[in-house]
């Protein structure tokens, strides 16, 4: 667990660009990291039937060793490691795409658990479908949350993060908000409610600004501009060539014999397509074989030279009845009293459980 600086702001967006951003309050929030980590995870195999395990285990590793929620000046506020600042410039930007996703979902899941988030009565939310179109006008972004409302209203959320800021609503926010406006307004989602989430990751503190407008209230559409105003062009006809098809050599009886052999020790074929993810994970040590009296599959990686360690394990089956609610506790109670904790647990369904820890 970690604290962040939260904000909470209500936008109203204005077909002028005059929008108006109000702050109504300011907390400090205890977040999880592991649940930050997790989300990255959620999104790296999203919409997707082929999971490896090492991808995830290194993608994890990388984004948990370039955060911190440890012991720093008598605090525990999550930061920015010195891992971070001695990486290169394209590391540096994914770990802080993700961290800015993961930062909005373990925000709104921290607030919720410690009856915080009245203003919105968020009632679920998850990943927006890999199917949803990106901005107009060759944009290439798109929101990232879809939060289920009361009333069969909805939400939609998109989280940015940065490795600087002061917490105040610059020009570049304003930027990002009017093109949030400017996507739904362009989609299915027009008269659906809108949230920007800002993330400043700084070497010694987070600070998480949350913008939305009205939950209640339909928003009015930006107009679409005229298709006239943009020089036409025809699209250049693709060419298709004929290739032979790969060769495929018949294995001899040796190589046949050697795939029967590893079959007694590894998943079958069929095993490993059902589930690539489960199957592709490591056997752990007998003590973290079970979660909740459910299976898994998964390693142990450090985090560097303070003693900091991380789990990450797939489940074979999702948790359901006793073994789900015994999770659920396990994660929501450091946060139900808005403290920190050397162990962190999140896990969902079948898909990453990851355990960050701080050794003594």
């Amino acid at each position: 667990m970690g604290i962040v600086k939260f904000s909470r702001y209500e936008w109203t967006p204005s077909l002028s660009g005059q929008d108006s951003v109000q702050r109504r309050e300011t907390l400090d929030l205890a977040v999880s990291l592991a649940r930050v980590v997790l989300v990255n995870g959620l999104a790296s195999i999203a919409g997707s039937s082929h999971g490896s395990f090492d991808s995830l285990r290194l993608e994890s590793q990388l984004l948990a060793t370039a955060l911190d929620n440890t012991r720093m000046d008598g605090r525990y506020a999550l930061h920015r490691t010195r891992a971070f600042d001695c990486s290169s410039l394209h590391i540096k930007s994914f770990i802080i795409t993700a961290a800015g996703l993961g930062l909005l979902t373990a925000s709104l899941e921290s607030l919720i658990i410690q009856d915080k988030i009245k203003p919105l009565q968020i009632q679920h939310f998850d990943l927006m479908p890999a199917t949803t179109p990106r901005g107009p006008r060759g944009g290439n972004s798109r929101p990232d949350l879809l939060v289920n409302l009361p009333n069969y209203r909805e939400l939609i959320g998109e989280a940015k993060g940065r490795r600087n800021g002061s917490g105040r609503t610059t020009k570049e926010v304003r930027k990002f908000l009017r093109k949030l406006h400017v996507w739904a307004s362009h989609n299915w989602h027009e008269k659906c409610a809108l949230a920007l989430s800002w993330a400043s990751i700084l070497e010694d503190r987070t600070i998480v600004n949350f913008y939305h407008t009205d939950p209640n209230s339909d928003l009015e559409p930006v107009p679409e501009e005229p298709l006239d105003q943009y020089p036409s062009f025809e699209e250049a006809s693709p060419e298709y060539t004929t290739e032979a098809p790969p060769h495929f050599a018949v294995p001899d009886l040796q190589q046949e014999w050697e795939r029967i052999v590893n079959t007694l020790t590894e998943p079958t074929p069929v095993q490993f397509y059902e589930d690539p993810l489960y199957w592709s994970a490591p056997s752990p040590p007998p003590e973290d074989r079970f979660l909740a009296e459910i299976p898994i599959r998964g390693a142990w990686s450090p985090l560097g030279a303070d003693g900091r360690s991380m789990f990450v394990g797939v489940f074979e089956r999702a948790p359901e009845g006793e073994s789900l609610e015994q999770i659920q506790e396990a994660y929501i109670s450091s946060l139900r009293d808005n403290v920190t904790a050397p162990l962190d647990i999140a896990a969902q369904a079948c898909v990453p459980q990851m355990c960050s820890e701080k050794s003594t």
